[in-house]
């Protein structure tokens, strides 16, 4: 059992020790400015080098949408910066596009100087995946979804790419559509979306991945569920390609979550003759995994399909498709280029160990976040951020420490540790839920807790806030307050 001591927040370095730690990051060449504060842990800023710390540099003075823009940046590997709308599924994409190779496989590779349809590009994982590789492509990026095209276009932005992004969607005419929008499963948005049917389809896949804590499971799958209506516009390829003045087509990737046979209808002849390679998520409904992969045959398409060993409860399948036309390509090598320097990951652990030399008697900070400049009052003084309280560990954070040690090992209950650089997912999240629920009863944390509070410090914080207000209703019940 791990003990309180494990639990409380970190210890925070005291008014001398702050001004000597940022001084020691400072000398690492990626960090052209820093600051250590208490906010509400101990928290390093860093202001990224424009020259040693591109790929940060470039991604912290990036615009945002707005207040209503929701991304933000995510790093699912040490060499990868992206921005997203939703941690799990910025990992989940990362390792479907580019560990898994989903759309890459069975003869479909991207020739040189290619031009590639995203269609369905959600944040523009697979998009990403095309130019990094491929120098010199030119992608069309296609998605519906406002807040997930503003993402792709950051990406595009930051890497430098040729990628034009269409917000609205593709289908068999031109025209206007009613759309189904999951800001926490954004993957399963679409025009064709039904939350009832959309949650049995993620629960199944989940328990694929766990068949235990069916509770829990259902639970997670309702939370990421919630549906916004939208409206969008719709054009078709046929038009869009004019519209880009797209000569050929070298690769046509499809993922539009059951719209495939729409898109597909709205190719002209003049058009098919002009596409070499498809790489396509179809929905076996009623049939549809056989008309798509006969109407491919149709038009020369040598056809290939497979299932993700985690869909087989699901409808989902992969189709790809090559011309006999088709020039010679090249999988897409496990190296990619970017603007330079270290991911945030990368960098802090590089902090974290240069401190260990420079700085052996101080506490490391908590957190390290970078940010485009620091306030005028804090460059080098390391003052204290009074305004903001320090979380305490209560019972809470106790019952989450043993909790978390089951889930990821013992010793890794600690205030900085991050639920997502242990590995954490949707699975580990519906483990560490039952654990909690098990112990402190149902309903005692929001599921989406997991995935929005990062570290072991913020969900403890949390926790210990939600049994204080559980505990005040409780009390407000029994003496009959309203």
């Amino acid at each position: 059992m791990t003990g309180p001591a494990d639990t409380g927040a970190t210890a925070a370095p005291g008014p001398d020790a702050r001004p000597a730690l940022a001084e020691a990051l400072r000398t690492h060449p990626a960090v052209l400015d820093a600051v250590v504060l208490d906010a509400p842990e101990p928290t390093a800023f860093l202001v990224p080098d424009p020259d040693t710390a591109a790929l940060l540099h470039r991604s912290v003075r990036a615009a945002t949408g707005g207040d209503g823009d929701r991304t933000d940046w995510h790093e699912p590997a040490d060499d990868l910066r992206v921005a997203g709308v939703n941690r799990t599924e910025t990992d989940f994409l990362y390792r479907e596009i580019f560990l898994d190779n989903a759309y890459l496989r069975h003869g479909i590779t991207v020739p040189e100087r290619a031009t590639v349809m995203d269609v369905g590009a959600n944040i523009g994982m697979f998009t990403l995946r095309v130019g990094l590789v491929s120098p010199g492509a030119r992608i069309i990026a296609v998605e519906p979804v406002a807040e997930l095209a503003a993402a792709t276009a950051r990406n595009a932005d930051l890497y430098g790419l040729d990628v034009t992004v269409v917000n609205r969607a593709l289908g068999s005419a031109v025209g206007e559509t009613d759309f189904t929008y999951y800001p926490g499963n954004s993957v399963m948005s679409g025009r064709y979306a039904r939350p009832d049917e959309d949650i049995d389809v993620l629960r199944r896949y989940l328990v694929t991945g766990d068949g235990g804590h069916e509770p829990q499971l259902a639970r997670l799958a309702v939370d990421r569920m919630t549906a916004q209506n939208r409206r969008c516009a719709v054009s078709t390829l046929t038009r869009l390609a004019a519209e880009q003045r797209v000569d050929r087509i070298d690769l046509l990737k499809i993922d539009v979550e059951k719209a495939e046979a729409d898109v597909l209808a709205g190719i002209d002849d003049t058009l098919w003759d002009r596409i070499d390679r498809i790489a396509m998520e179809v929905h076996d409904i009623d049939g549809r995994l056989l008309e798509v992969v006969r109407l491919l045959e149709a038009r020369g398409f040598e056809v290939f399909h497979d299932q993700d060993p985690r869909l087989v409860l699901t409808p989902c399948h992969n189709v790809y498709a090559r011309a006999p036309r088709a020039r010679a390509g090249h999988p897409p090598p496990a190296s990619r280029r970017g603007p330079g320097g270290p991911t945030l990951r990368v960098l802090e652990r590089e902090l974290r160990g240069l401190l260990a030399q420079s700085a052996p008697g101080l506490t490391a900070p908590g957190r390290f976040v970078v940010v485009p400049e620091l306030p005028a009052a804090q460059r080098a003084t390391g003052t204290r951020d009074a305004g903001v309280p320090r979380p305490a560990g209560g019972p809470g954070a106790a019952v989450l420490a043993e909790a978390w040690a089951e889930v990821f090992g013992a010793g890794t209950a600690r205030p900085d540790a991050n639920f997502y650089a242990l590995g954490g997912n949707s699975l580990t999240a519906v483990r560490l839920l039952a654990l909690l629920e098990d112990r402190l009863g149902a309903d005692v944390l929001e599921p989406d807790l997991l995935f929005t509070a990062e570290s072991f410090a913020e969900l403890a914080a949390a926790l210990d806030a939600g049994l204080r207000a559980a505990g005040a209703t409780a009390s407000n019940g029994r003496s009959g307050a309203p």
